[in-house]
């Protein structure tokens, strides 16, 4: 019984990350209908940067946010205005950005090699006192715990700004229809704009507390990531930001719970069951099939 306990705790607290970290993943295909292949390079570079901070500053990740997220929302920003609008305005915006984007991987990649060698690099688990916790009688890192919060925090966030917000129902406007949405006087540029510095923003805020809970930072950790968020928003829905918090808890307690009971098949079954929907239900567990929002 208490591995299960385990098992469930360090479940829960992965599917809180899991959720920061393919959140903006989501966000930016549901508006733009793009695919970055390119998101688990800024969670890299937003590792790094809070390694960074942590090391010369003793800035914990949660400090760090204050520097990485309006910092990668404003390259977001620049990164969107030569890049998106030419995207869209092309016959297959989502192959095209494919292909777009795979080339930034590999150059971002490629930045951080020479930036920062291929050696590992971690967050220092001393920057949270105590060093851990006591939640349902399992016993947890205090920074697993820290993470999970911001993680939720991050979530609620974009819950309240695509819901609560002028410019998020707008957004939403985009998700669901953007040629009504453009014939309405919705400013296409500005808002798709804010969302994709978001969606860069959330992947460099996940990085910052990635080393912690998940994979020690290195330049080819980047493919994991996109790798994990990709099956992560199929099996919650293609499109649907906060169906991305089903797909993270799916995914979480599939390798949890196997990681526990079968450890070989730890990394297998994940994707098992992403084949799975994707056979039964290609629209994802929350989708519908014309991918409205």
């Amino acid at each position: 019984m208490s591995l299960f306990v385990d098992a469930f705790v360090t479940s829960m607290l992965y599917a809180a990350f899991f959720s920061l970290a393919a959140l903006g993943l989501n966000l930016v295909f549901g508006v733009m209908r793009i695919v970055n292949l390119a998101h688990g390079e800024f969670l890299v570079m937003g590792s790094y940067l809070a390694i960074a901070l942590a090391i010369h500053y003793g800035f914990n990740p949660v400090l760090s946010l204050a520097v990485v997220v309006p910092l990668f929302f404003a390259i977001g920003l620049l990164l969107y205005y030569p890049l998106v609008p030419r995207l869209q305005r092309s016959d297959d915006p989502e192959m095209s950005s494919f292909i777009l984007f795979f080339g930034v991987s590999f150059a971002m990649e490629g930045l951080a090699v020479q930036f920062f060698g291929n050696n590992y690099q971690e967050m220092n688990y001393a920057l949270f006192r105590p060093l851990h916790l006591n939640l349902l009688n399992s016993t947890v890192p205090t920074a697993w715990v820290v993470t999970a919060a911001v993680s939720v925090a991050a979530i609620v966030a974009v819950y309240l700004y695509l819901y609560r917000t002028g410019l998020g129902l707008k957004t939403r406007a985009l998700m669901i229809n953007r040629d009504e949405a453009m014939a309405n006087g919705v400013n296409i540029n500005r808002v798709s704009a804010v969302a994709f510095g978001f969606s860069i923003a959330l992947a460099a805020a996940a990085g910052s507390f990635s080393s912690l809970i998940s994979y020690p930072t290195s330049p080819s950790i980047g493919d994991t990531f996109t790798l994990i968020s990709f099956a992560i928003i199929i099996i919650g829905a293609l499109g649907n930001p906060l169906a991305t918090v089903l797909g993270a808890v799916v995914f979480a307690y599939a390798y949890g719970y196997t990681d526990i009971y079968l450890p070989n098949w730890s990394s297998i079954v994940p994707f098992i069951i992403l084949i799975a929907v994707i056979l039964a239900r290609p629209q994802g567990l929350l989708g519908r099939k014309a991918r409205e929002f």
